[in-house]
């Protein structure tokens, strides 16, 4: 493959088709962290009901990897920029497969949940340089299609995964861990598609301005980083409240509540798609994004059926599809390539923060107000306002360029 010089790194220039899907089979690793074993979890609760704080340890076997995912993203971005995206990514996608499918043989609670907390050390390590590479093998508009394309069908991925988690989980709560073997196999495409960038040798650097790495030079990723961290936040509403919503409105059948669940769940890749169609610097596509969030919060919450719920929830996933490649596209093009592991550690970290903090922002939401819907209300509302922000940050920026400098 060609190469180009970029920031201090060889970088692989028009890499093919099979290193976008591997890549992007990648970040699959995540929803199969988090949703996989849902189905089983209450049938784990009976098994361990007899074990002191067992409801503490079962929610910890659903969160844990989050937690980990959320603080080692940015360590692990440090390493990955130290000694290579591609080493960190192989040793991590053993780790997650053996500590994966580690509970098909523990007896222990204590052990299972450690086993779960490890998971999300090797989900981190995966999830930070998969981002990474896509950062380094491709560039502009194909760098947004991969991003997208990641974002998009990582919620489809979790569908799936459901739904085989279920099946599994009729052969007993142990046999969903098999999927953790999607670790290993991943291992062989790596190893044989995969290459890691190379530094420049000293020389190759004369003339490059140095990456800064103060805290002064970071101001612009970690404030895209928050953003990350509010519109998970938001988009978590859609992934945790909607089948507690739907019920208080009268659908009790879970599996009407998990069709329906699945189904707004295609407005993460339309919304992709929409990001992906269209051209806009990234307040404009924020602008956009928290208005659908917005438009559809205020309507699950204020029109009290299923059909709005159903509605609401998918116009908000469309804000989804579109907010998160449009941050992670930003913030790796706000850092120089040497550090971009840290960059994609950073919106990783981000990301699985909000995914952790968003169930209990809703809850505190719901102890204030009073009930879900208008808590939910409540997050219209905020990203009602990032929407008005954005949007008059983005006309102003364009009314800016449109004025010609003086001379």
């Amino acid at each position: 493959m060609n190469r180009s010089e970029k920031a201090g790194v060889v970088e692989l220039r028009e890499p093919g088709v099979r290193q976008g899907l591997v890549l992007i089979a990648l970040a699959w690793v995540a929803p199969a962290a988090a949703v996989v074993i849902a189905p089983v979890l209450p049938t784990i609760a009976r098994e361990f009901r007899q074990v002191p704080a067992a409801d503490v340890k079962i929610a910890l076997i659903a969160t844990g990897p989050a937690l980990l995912v959320a603080l080692l993203a940015v360590p692990y971005g440090f390493l990955a920029d130290r000694i290579g995206r591609r080493d960190v990514l192989l040793a991590a996608l053993f780790v997650y497969g053996a500590v994966g499918m580690a509970p098909l043989l523990l007896r222990s609670l204590d052990a299972i949940v450690a086993s779960r907390f490890a998971v999300g050390l090797a989900e981190a390590a995966v999830m930070t340089c998969s981002t990474t590479l896509i950062g380094d093998y491709f560039h502009g508009r194909r760098r947004e299609r991969w991003l997208a394309a990641q974002a998009g069908l990582a919620p489809l991925a979790a569908v799936c995964l459901v739904s085989l988690g279920g099946t599994l989980g009729a052969f007993g709560w142990r046999a969903p861990f098999f999927v953790y073997a999607w670790g290993w196999i991943l291992i062989v495409p790596v190893l044989v598609l995969l290459r890691e960038p190379r530094p420049l040798p000293r020389a190759d650097h004369e003339g490059m301005v140095a990456p800064t790495a103060t805290l002064f030079g970071w101001g612009k990723p970690i404030g895209i980083a928050i953003v990350v961290m509010f519109s998970m936040i938001a988009f978590m509403v859609t992934v945790v409240q909607f089948s507690f919503l739907v019920t208080e409105r009268g659908l009790t059948a879970p599996a009407s509540i998990g069709l329906w669940s699945a189904l707004i769940t295609l407005g993460n890749p339309a919304g992709s798609l929409i990001f992906s169609l269209t051209k806009g610097r990234p307040a404009a596509k924020l602008g956009l994004a928290y208005a659908l969030f917005a438009a559809g919060f205020c309507f699950m919450s204020m029109v009290p059926t299923v059909p709005a719920a159903i509605a609401g929830g998918f116009i908000a996933n469309l804000g989804a599809g579109i907010v998160l490649p449009t941050a992670i596209t930003w913030l790796l093009s706000s850092v120089p390539a040497a550090m971009r592991g840290r960059g994609s550690g950073l919106f990783t970290a981000a990301n699985f923060l909000g995914q952790f903090l968003g169930p209990l922002t809703v809850l505190a939401l719901v102890k204030t107000t009073g009930s879900l819907s208008e808590a939910i209300l409540a997050v219209g509302i905020a990203c009602a306002l990032a929407a008005g922000v954005t949007i008059v940050i983005a006309v102003r920026n364009r009314k800016n360029r449109a004025i010609p400098e003086m001379t």
